[in-house]
Protein backbone atom coordinates (compact mmCIF):
# COMPACT_ATOMS: atom_id res chain seq x y z
CA UNK A 1 0.00 0.00 0.00
CA UNK A 2 1.13 3.46 -1.04
CA UNK A 3 -0.08 7.14 -0.50
CA UNK A 4 -0.12 8.84 -3.87
CA UNK A 5 -0.07 12.38 -4.20
CA UNK A 6 -2.31 15.16 -5.59
CA UNK A 7 -4.48 12.64 -7.46
CA UNK A 8 -7.23 14.14 -9.83
CA UNK A 9 -10.52 13.50 -8.80
CA UNK A 10 -12.54 14.63 -11.88
CA UNK A 11 -11.54 11.27 -13.13
CA UNK A 12 -12.59 8.78 -10.10
CA UNK A 13 -15.95 10.64 -9.77
CA UNK A 14 -19.35 9.97 -12.07
CA UNK A 15 -19.67 13.94 -12.31
CA UNK A 16 -16.65 14.54 -13.14
CA UNK A 17 -15.64 17.34 -11.14
CA UNK A 18 -13.56 18.24 -8.25
CA UNK A 19 -9.99 18.72 -7.78
CA UNK A 20 -7.15 16.74 -6.55
CA UNK A 21 -6.90 14.38 -3.28
CA UNK A 22 -3.60 15.57 -1.13
CA UNK A 23 -3.33 11.97 -0.25
CA UNK A 24 -4.77 8.74 -2.10
CA UNK A 25 -4.79 5.47 -1.60
CA UNK A 26 -5.80 2.46 -3.31
CA UNK A 27 -5.89 -0.96 -1.37
CA UNK A 28 -6.69 -4.80 -2.07
CA UNK A 29 -6.68 -6.28 1.14
CA UNK A 30 -8.07 -6.31 4.59
CA UNK A 31 -3.83 -5.76 5.94
CA UNK A 32 -2.99 -3.15 3.30
CA UNK A 33 -6.54 -1.58 4.76
CA UNK A 34 -5.42 -2.36 8.65
CA UNK A 35 -1.94 -0.52 7.35
CA UNK A 36 -3.57 2.43 5.56
CA UNK A 37 -6.27 3.10 8.70
CA UNK A 38 -3.36 2.69 11.21
CA UNK A 39 -0.69 5.02 9.28
CA UNK A 40 -3.21 8.28 9.71
CA UNK A 41 -2.70 8.51 13.30
CA UNK A 42 -6.19 8.97 14.21
CA UNK A 43 -6.72 11.73 11.28
CA UNK A 44 -9.99 11.42 9.57
CA UNK A 45 -9.99 10.22 5.60
CA UNK A 46 -12.77 9.28 3.46
CA UNK A 47 -13.46 6.25 1.60
CA UNK A 48 -14.38 6.71 -2.48
CA UNK A 49 -16.57 4.16 -3.97
CA UNK A 50 -17.84 4.56 -7.30
CA UNK A 51 -18.58 8.65 -6.83
CA UNK A 52 -21.87 8.39 -7.86
CA UNK A 53 -22.72 10.46 -4.98
CA UNK A 54 -20.44 12.92 -4.60
CA UNK A 55 -19.50 16.53 -5.05
CA UNK A 56 -15.50 17.34 -4.87
CA UNK A 57 -14.44 20.68 -4.58
CA UNK A 58 -12.31 22.52 -7.15
CA UNK A 59 -9.73 23.25 -4.64
CA UNK A 60 -9.89 19.17 -4.24
CA UNK A 61 -9.49 17.61 -0.51
CA UNK A 62 -6.68 17.67 2.22
CA UNK A 63 -8.42 15.23 4.00
CA UNK A 64 -6.52 11.02 3.07
CA UNK A 65 -8.76 9.10 0.58
CA UNK A 66 -8.81 5.67 -0.08
CA UNK A 67 -10.72 3.55 -2.37
CA UNK A 68 -10.87 -0.58 -1.73
CA UNK A 69 -10.70 -3.11 -4.80
CA UNK A 70 -9.40 -6.61 -5.23
CA UNK A 71 -10.47 -9.08 -2.69
CA UNK A 72 -13.07 -6.30 -1.93
CA UNK A 73 -14.82 -6.97 -5.14
CA UNK A 74 -16.56 -10.24 -5.26
CA UNK A 75 -20.51 -11.44 -5.35
CA UNK A 76 -21.22 -15.10 -3.80
CA UNK A 77 -24.94 -16.35 -4.35
CA UNK A 78 -26.18 -18.95 -1.75
CA UNK A 79 -29.30 -20.32 -1.61
CA UNK A 80 -31.71 -17.68 0.15
CA UNK A 81 -28.48 -14.65 0.36
CA UNK A 82 -25.95 -13.16 -1.51
CA UNK A 83 -22.62 -11.98 0.08
CA UNK A 84 -20.51 -9.29 -1.34
CA UNK A 85 -17.53 -7.35 -1.07
CA UNK A 86 -18.00 -3.06 -0.11
CA UNK A 87 -15.95 -2.50 -3.98
CA UNK A 88 -18.72 -4.33 -6.40
CA UNK A 89 -20.83 -2.28 -8.06
CA UNK A 90 -24.81 -1.96 -7.09
CA UNK A 91 -25.58 -2.84 -10.61
CA UNK A 92 -23.36 -6.11 -10.56
CA UNK A 93 -25.16 -7.16 -7.63
CA UNK A 94 -29.01 -6.10 -8.93
CA UNK A 95 -27.65 -7.90 -12.25
CA UNK A 96 -27.06 -11.15 -10.42
CA UNK A 97 -30.20 -11.38 -8.24
CA UNK A 98 -31.86 -11.03 -11.00
CA UNK A 99 -30.50 -13.48 -13.52
CA UNK A 100 -31.29 -16.16 -11.06
CA UNK A 101 -34.64 -15.27 -9.95
CA UNK A 102 -34.43 -13.68 -6.59
CA UNK A 103 -37.04 -11.21 -5.16
CA UNK A 104 -37.16 -8.02 -3.77
CA UNK A 105 -34.15 -6.25 -5.49
CA UNK A 106 -36.00 -3.74 -8.10
CA UNK A 107 -35.84 -1.23 -5.56
CA UNK A 108 -31.91 -0.73 -6.71
CA UNK A 109 -32.91 -1.44 -10.47
CA UNK A 110 -30.48 1.54 -12.57
CA UNK A 111 -29.19 2.84 -9.74
CA UNK A 112 -25.58 3.63 -9.67
CA UNK A 113 -22.50 3.11 -7.30
CA UNK A 114 -20.74 0.20 -4.91
CA UNK A 115 -21.86 -1.74 -2.23
CA UNK A 116 -19.58 -0.15 0.47
CA UNK A 117 -21.38 3.67 -0.94
CA UNK A 118 -24.54 2.45 -1.08
CA UNK A 119 -24.43 0.97 2.73
CA UNK A 120 -23.45 4.29 3.42
CA UNK A 121 -25.97 6.31 2.43
CA UNK A 122 -28.53 3.62 2.65
CA UNK A 123 -29.01 3.77 -1.01
CA UNK A 124 -32.45 2.64 -2.66
CA UNK A 125 -35.81 4.14 -3.06
CA UNK A 126 -37.85 6.15 -0.63
CA UNK A 127 -39.61 3.39 0.74
CA UNK A 128 -36.58 0.80 0.70
CA UNK A 129 -33.40 1.22 1.40
CA UNK A 130 -29.94 -1.31 0.92
CA UNK A 131 -29.77 -1.72 5.09
CA UNK A 132 -33.57 -3.37 4.59
CA UNK A 133 -31.82 -6.43 3.13
CA UNK A 134 -28.69 -6.53 5.26
CA UNK A 135 -28.21 -9.49 7.27
CA UNK A 136 -25.05 -8.43 8.56
CA UNK A 137 -22.03 -6.19 7.50
CA UNK A 138 -18.46 -6.06 8.24
CA UNK A 139 -16.75 -2.70 8.65
CA UNK A 140 -13.45 -2.15 10.05
CA UNK A 141 -12.63 0.79 12.38
CA UNK A 142 -9.61 3.03 12.45
CA UNK A 143 -7.42 0.60 14.86
CA UNK A 144 -8.10 -2.53 12.25
CA UNK A 145 -10.58 -4.08 14.26
CA UNK A 146 -13.83 -5.40 12.09
CA UNK A 147 -16.56 -5.08 13.63
CA UNK A 148 -19.71 -7.01 12.53
CA UNK A 149 -23.17 -4.71 12.49
CA UNK A 150 -26.66 -5.83 12.02
CA UNK A 151 -29.34 -3.01 11.26
CA UNK A 152 -30.66 -2.17 14.82
CA UNK A 153 -26.88 -1.24 15.23
CA UNK A 154 -26.39 0.69 11.86
CA UNK A 155 -30.10 2.20 12.75
CA UNK A 156 -30.72 3.24 8.99
CA UNK A 157 -33.01 5.91 7.84
CA UNK A 158 -33.46 7.91 5.08
CA UNK A 159 -29.88 8.38 2.89
CA UNK A 160 -28.04 7.75 6.21
CA UNK A 161 -26.74 5.54 8.87
CA UNK A 162 -25.57 6.07 12.29
CA UNK A 163 -22.19 4.33 11.66
CA UNK A 164 -19.44 5.93 12.70
CA UNK A 165 -18.25 8.22 9.46
CA UNK A 166 -14.42 6.85 10.08
CA UNK A 167 -15.69 2.94 9.99
CA UNK A 168 -15.29 1.34 6.15
CA UNK A 169 -17.48 -1.62 5.57
CA UNK A 170 -16.08 -4.00 4.12
CA UNK A 171 -18.70 -6.84 2.95
CA UNK A 172 -22.06 -7.93 3.65
CA UNK A 173 -24.62 -10.51 3.49
CA UNK A 174 -27.91 -9.58 2.46
CA UNK A 175 -31.48 -11.71 1.94
CA UNK A 176 -31.90 -12.58 -1.84
CA UNK A 177 -34.50 -15.24 -1.14
CA UNK A 178 -35.39 -17.38 -4.81
CA UNK A 179 -39.26 -16.14 -6.58
CA UNK A 180 -40.62 -16.52 -9.82
CA UNK A 181 -37.51 -15.53 -12.14
CA UNK A 182 -40.24 -14.32 -14.74
CA UNK A 183 -42.15 -12.22 -12.11
CA UNK A 184 -38.68 -10.74 -11.27
CA UNK A 185 -37.70 -9.62 -14.01
CA UNK A 186 -41.05 -8.39 -15.05
CA UNK A 187 -40.33 -6.26 -12.03
CA UNK A 188 -36.86 -5.26 -12.55
CA UNK A 189 -37.68 -4.05 -16.44
CA UNK A 190 -40.95 -2.16 -15.01
CA UNK A 191 -38.49 -0.52 -12.91
CA UNK A 192 -36.02 -0.04 -15.01
CA UNK A 193 -38.21 1.68 -18.06
CA UNK A 194 -39.05 4.26 -15.26
CA UNK A 195 -35.59 5.19 -14.41
CA UNK A 196 -34.66 5.69 -17.77
CA UNK A 197 -38.02 7.46 -18.85
CA UNK A 198 -37.78 10.25 -15.98
CA UNK A 199 -33.95 10.13 -15.33
CA UNK A 200 -30.70 11.62 -16.66
CA UNK A 201 -28.24 8.93 -17.60
CA UNK A 202 -26.61 10.27 -20.93
CA UNK A 203 -24.79 13.24 -19.11
CA UNK A 204 -22.70 13.23 -15.62
CA UNK A 205 -24.61 13.79 -12.87
CA UNK A 206 -24.87 12.68 -9.24
CA UNK A 207 -28.66 11.75 -9.74
CA UNK A 208 -30.92 13.52 -6.58
CA UNK A 209 -29.33 16.48 -5.60
CA UNK A 210 -31.97 16.84 -2.53
CA UNK A 211 -33.22 14.75 -0.24
CA UNK A 212 -37.63 14.60 -0.66
CA UNK A 213 -38.91 16.72 2.26
CA UNK A 214 -41.89 14.26 2.36
CA UNK A 215 -45.11 14.72 3.55
CA UNK A 216 -47.07 17.43 2.84
CA UNK A 217 -44.41 18.99 0.64
CA UNK A 218 -43.81 15.78 -1.93
CA UNK A 219 -40.86 15.13 -3.33
CA UNK A 220 -38.18 17.70 -3.82
CA UNK A 221 -37.82 17.83 -7.94
CA UNK A 222 -41.15 19.35 -7.35
CA UNK A 223 -40.45 21.63 -5.21
CA UNK A 224 -37.51 22.88 -7.31
CA UNK A 225 -40.69 23.30 -10.05
CA UNK A 226 -42.67 25.37 -8.07
CA UNK A 227 -39.50 27.87 -7.38
CA UNK A 228 -38.76 28.24 -11.31
CA UNK A 229 -35.85 26.39 -11.37
CA UNK A 230 -36.04 23.51 -13.72
CA UNK A 231 -33.82 24.31 -16.82
CA UNK A 232 -31.64 26.81 -14.32
CA UNK A 233 -28.42 26.91 -16.08
CA UNK A 234 -24.81 28.13 -13.96
CA UNK A 235 -21.52 28.03 -16.12
CA UNK A 236 -21.12 24.46 -17.33
CA UNK A 237 -24.15 22.99 -14.74
CA UNK A 238 -27.72 22.28 -15.59
CA UNK A 239 -30.77 21.82 -13.27
CA UNK A 240 -32.17 19.06 -16.10
CA UNK A 241 -35.21 19.52 -18.08
CA UNK A 242 -36.60 15.96 -17.46
CA UNK A 243 -35.88 16.03 -13.74
CA UNK A 244 -35.81 19.06 -11.64
CA UNK A 245 -33.90 17.11 -9.00
CA UNK A 246 -30.79 16.87 -10.62
CA UNK A 247 -28.10 18.93 -12.04
CA UNK A 248 -25.65 17.33 -14.80
CA UNK A 249 -22.23 18.60 -15.90
CA UNK A 250 -23.20 19.99 -19.69
CA UNK A 251 -19.08 19.77 -20.15
CA UNK A 252 -16.44 21.59 -18.45
CA UNK A 253 -17.98 22.35 -15.31
CA UNK A 254 -16.94 23.45 -11.78
CA UNK A 255 -18.34 22.47 -8.35
CA UNK A 256 -19.30 25.79 -7.73
CA UNK A 257 -21.26 26.53 -10.99
CA UNK A 258 -23.25 22.94 -9.34
CA UNK A 259 -23.34 24.42 -5.72
CA UNK A 260 -24.25 28.15 -6.83
CA UNK A 261 -27.11 26.52 -8.46
CA UNK A 262 -27.73 24.27 -4.86
CA UNK A 263 -27.86 27.58 -3.15
CA UNK A 264 -29.99 29.61 -5.51
CA UNK A 265 -32.62 26.53 -5.64
CA UNK A 266 -32.66 26.21 -1.79
CA UNK A 267 -33.05 30.18 -0.81
CA UNK A 268 -35.94 29.93 -3.74
CA UNK A 269 -37.42 26.68 -2.22
CA UNK A 270 -37.65 28.46 1.00
CA UNK A 271 -39.30 31.33 -0.29
CA UNK A 272 -41.78 29.85 -2.23
CA UNK A 273 -43.09 27.70 -0.09
CA UNK A 274 -41.28 27.57 3.22
CA UNK A 275 -39.13 24.18 3.19
CA UNK A 276 -35.06 24.63 3.33
CA UNK A 277 -33.74 21.74 1.20
CA UNK A 278 -31.15 18.97 2.41
CA UNK A 279 -28.67 17.71 0.31
CA UNK A 280 -28.32 14.02 -0.59
CA UNK A 281 -24.96 14.50 -2.32
CA UNK A 282 -21.92 14.24 -0.57
CA UNK A 283 -20.01 17.55 -0.53
CA UNK A 284 -16.12 16.88 -0.22
CA UNK A 285 -13.51 19.56 0.36
CA UNK A 286 -16.07 22.55 0.88
CA UNK A 287 -15.17 24.95 3.31
CA UNK A 288 -18.14 25.53 5.98
CA UNK A 289 -19.66 28.76 5.15
CA UNK A 290 -20.09 26.47 1.20
CA UNK A 291 -21.49 23.90 2.74
CA UNK A 292 -24.41 26.26 5.11
CA UNK A 293 -25.24 28.11 2.05
CA UNK A 294 -26.87 24.73 0.18
CA UNK A 295 -27.88 23.11 3.97
CA UNK A 296 -25.26 20.66 4.55
CA UNK A 297 -23.47 19.36 7.80
CA UNK A 298 -19.92 19.81 7.63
Amino acid sequence: MVWETDVALSALTRYRIGGPAARFASVDTRPELTEALRSLEGATCRVLGWGANVLVADRGMEEPLITLSGEFDFLRLAYDSVEAGAAAGLPALVGEVRREGRTGWEFLEAVPGSVGGGLRMNAGSSEVGLWDRAIWVDAMTPAGDIVRLGREDAQPTYRATRVPADWVFIAARFTAAAGDPAEVNAKHSERRRRKIETQVYELPSCGSIWKNPGPPHGSAWELVEQAGMRGAIRGGAQITERHANFIANLGGAAAADVLSLMAETRRRVHEAVGVWLEPEICLWGFEREELASVGAAR
